[in-house]
């Protein structure tokens, strides 16, 4: 179901911070639960449009670009960035100041883990809905929270990759021609490429676009874990319900949740990048773990 079908579409909302303005889409629905959903690396919440338009009768739905994304004006410095806990500082100030509280927290990949470090600042319970958050190996954590966390730059495949990221294009339609042609965009939904391009790319100061987020800050997101997805867990109260895609998850460490009480739900069928390839079943079970009565 496309938004031209619901006339669901977005609005765009800025909000000033104290080092610049977070900005991002909104689907508002006064009197709706409010669900806060928060992009992954490297993405913006535009990428979602097909995932969220499909939540808009239900929920007054905020999304924002986090810092180093989308239409978001924060700075970032790739060589201090040490764990994702700057992104739960900037949502947790910027929900703090919002008309009324987030009734939910949702997120896809590390924009699951930043939500749930989010929910662990909040005084209230708040259910989240966790679409393959990266959940790694205690060791690795423990690794990058200590001296010798420097021996994690340059050992992680995905992150050597973003730095090689080609990034500059005379115009957007370059851009779309050599994503659409690339493999790792190959199973994704009609149009959700052109979602993403929307606010993932900027203008370069000339005629050109380049990505909106840098390939050098997406790079020291891969390496920068040095938040502690455990004591989070801890600190929330409230549902947390996760789902797993079937190829190439993120989930590595399972026990980390299951051992909480966690239950893990399945996504047949689905990659990582399952809000990207199956926007409508990633919809339905947001919708369906968020439901008066299934929070809990």
């Amino acid at each position: 179901m496309s938004e031209e079908q619901t006339g669901l579409a977005p609005v765009r909302f800025r909000h000033a911070m104290p080092d610049g303005h977070l900005s991002g889409l909104a689907w508002p629905s006064p009197g709706k639960p409010r669900l806060v959903f928060i992009h992954a690396n490297g993405f913006c919440a535009s990428a979602y449009r097909a995932v969220l338009s499909r939540l808009a009768a239900d929920f007054d739905i905020l999304a924002p670009d986090l810092r180093g994304h989308g239409t978001t004006e924060l700075p970032t410095d790739p060589d201090r960035h040490r764990s994702w806990n700057i992104y739960a500082r900037d949502v947790y100030a910027w929900l703090e100041t919002l008309d009324r509280p987030a009734d939910a927290l949702a997120g896809h990949s590390m924009g699951a883990i930043v939500a749930l470090l989010s929910a662990a600042r909040l005084d209230r319970r708040t259910p989240l809905a966790l679409v393959e958050p990266v959940v790694m190996p205690s060791l690795l954590y423990l690794t990058a929270r200590s001296p010798l966390r420097g021996l994690m730059r340059g050992r992680i495949r995905i992150a050597n990759a973003a730095r090689k990221r080609f990034d500059g294009w005379s115009e957007r339609g370059d851009a779309a021609w050599r994503y659409a042609r690339h493999k790792t965009f190959r199973n994704w939904a009609d149009g959700v490429l052109d979602d993403y391009l929307e606010d993932g790319l900027v203008a370069d100061g000339g005629d050109g676009v380049r990505l909106a987020c840098n390939p050098m800050w997406e790079a020291a997101n891969y390496e920068a874990q040095g938040h502690d997805i455990g004591t989070a867990l801890g600190q929330v109260s409230a549902p947390v319900h996760v789902l797993k895609a079937e190829h190439a998850s993120t989930i590595i460490n399972r026990r980390a949740l299951t051992s909480r009480g966690i239950g893990i739900d399945l996504l047949a069928g689905a990659g990582h990048l399952a809000p990207m390839e199956a926007p409508g079943p990633v919809a339905e079970w947001i919708a369906g773990r968020l439901a008066t009565g299934s929070a809990d």
